[in-house]
């Protein structure tokens, strides 16, 4: 009876996998990226994660049958993985996602090294700069996730990959020159504009190093020369215009402001670094009205001079703007710069009053004429954000003389968004059951009543100052 009972079980087993439930098939590697870019393109974010995800597992699984291309792509979509994370927020999921990329792309370039000891071809040359390429933006996401000496680590590693990718991108592009390989030449990895965006990721990288010495590691007793090391560095790299990259020379304007003795040379680098966006940031400003500085009075005299040539004119002047103002740097990047700006301009404005320079005031003028056309720009693009309007007050309160009711009107803009602010934090607190977010919102709380407390101390000392008198005269 036994033996019939194996039997019996063994036909019920045969007969089960006979009797699977038929339905989709399973989606494949290739199906699943393919939801996920589809994902992507729709701004459908946490979908195009969840694909990438499914995606994963099933490369680790054919991590196990020791499939070389899946090891690879399994390195991308991690790395397209850790990029989501960090756009919803989760910071630490993300670190874990770059972290297994960097892992396995440095165990993939291994198993390649030992298949390829005696191969010193140009091919292999191409593969050693595409791991170069990636494990620099491996190590430099983990970078910014990073605080102290494992920021410091990371920044490092992706600084030395991005020189060893440089140099051999150019040893492509020498040997394609010299034997006159068409093939090569065309190739996207020895042309001038790739090589050019790896100058500039390198010269942002220095800029990311420099700017961990000014922060993090700011209390290490050789910060100032590591800082001002990784600046020049920065700096000799130049962009398409021959100038330093933007990060270079705002980074240097911060480290000058911090050297007490040196503050003063901040000026020409905050302005510099103004100039490479100043015609996309006009354009933008000039949308909301804020123009730092007045165009000459006799342009009307021109327009009627030129009036054939106006309309072409004016058409290419619009191209380049919208152009310009396209490639303007990140929101935050701008506003830092604004900051920056007026605080040049208060320092100008003290050493006006020492020595009665016209310079200086040309430079003070100057400083708070491109902090207004900065702030515009982000108004242009965000005028929800509370201290944009502050500090656009403080710009206008800072002209010679005064445009008191021009500050006025941002600071109390300012004032009214963080009372709304303030009474839906508030609102919000009473109907929260759980003690820590109900903590998080007092906190949040108290930083309104903090900075509300700057916006009526900066109005307060505009009304001391210069009293009710709101109709001063304004340029």
């Amino acid at each position: 009876t036994s033996n019939n009972k194996k039997k019996v079980r063994r036909h019920n087993a045969g007969n089960s996998k006979l009797k699977r439930p038929s339905g989709n098939p399973a989606k494949t590697v290739d199906d699943l990226l393919e939801e996920a870019s589809a994902s992507m393109a729709a701004l459908n974010v946490e979908k195009a994660y969840q694909s990438y995800s499914q995606a994963a597992s099933l490369l680790q699984l054919g991590k196990v049958s020791s499939r070389n291309p899946s090891e690879t792509e399994l390195i991308n979509v991690l790395e397209k993985m850790g990029e989501l994370q960090v756009s919803m927020g989760d910071q630490d999921r993300a670190k874990e996602h770059f972290v297994q990329a960097l892992g396995l792309l440095e165990e993939h370039k291994q198993k390649e090294q030992q298949k390829q000891q005696h191969n010193q071809s140009d091919g292999k040359k191409a593969q050693e700069w595409e791991f170069y390429e990636s494990h620099c933006n491996l190590s430099l996401y983990i970078g910014q996730l990073s605080l102290e000496q494992e920021a410091l680590e990371a920044y490092l590693r992706g600084v030395t990959s991005l020189e060893k990718c440089i140099r051999l991108v150019e040893e492509l592009k020498n040997t394609s020159a010299r034997e006159g390989d068409e093939t090569m030449k065309d190739n996207e990895s020895t042309s001038e504009t790739f090589l050019h965006d790896l100058k500039l990721k390198l010269s942002g990288a220095y800029c990311n190093l420099a700017e961990l010495f000014l922060t993090d590691l700011c209390e290490e007793e050789s910060a100032e020369n590591d800082c001002e090391q990784y600046l020049e560095k920065a700096l000799a790299l130049k962009d398409a215009d021959g100038e330093p990259l933007v990060d270079a020379l705002q980074t240097m304007a911060s480290l000058r402001l911090s050297q007490q003795e040196r503050q003063l040379e901040a000026v020409p680098f905050i302005l510099r670094a103004y100039e490479k966006h100043r015609v996309g940031s006009e354009a933008l400003a000039a949308l909301v009205g804020l123009q730092g500085k007045q165009q000459p009075s006799n342009t009307a005299v021109k327009e009627d001079a030129m009036e054939e040539d106006d309309g072409e004119e004016e058409r290419a002047k619009e191209l380049v703007e919208v152009e310009a103002a396209n490639n303007l740097p990140e929101f935050e990047f701008r506003c830092q710069t604004a900051k920056l700006l007026l605080e040049c301009a208060g320092l100008l404005k003290k050493k006006r009053h020492q020595s009665g320079d016209a310079l200086v005031t040309t430079q003070e003028e100057d400083c708070i004429s491109a902090a207004i056309s900065v702030l515009g720009s982000l108004l242009a693009q965000n005028d929800e954000v509370v201290e944009i309007w502050y500090l656009t007050g403080c710009a206008f309160a800072a002209k010679t003389p005064p445009l008191v009711e021009t500050a006025l009107f941002y600071l109390n803009r300012s004032e009214e968004m963080l009372t709304d602010i303030r009474n839906a934090l508030q609102q919000e607190a009473q109907f929260v059951g759980d003690e820590e977010e109900r903590k998080e919102l007092m906190e949040q709380v108290e930083m309104n009543s903090a900075q509300m407390q700057d916006v009526q101390s900066k109005i307060a000392e505009l009304a001391a100052a210069h009293g009710d008198d709101d109709s001063m005269p304004e340029d």
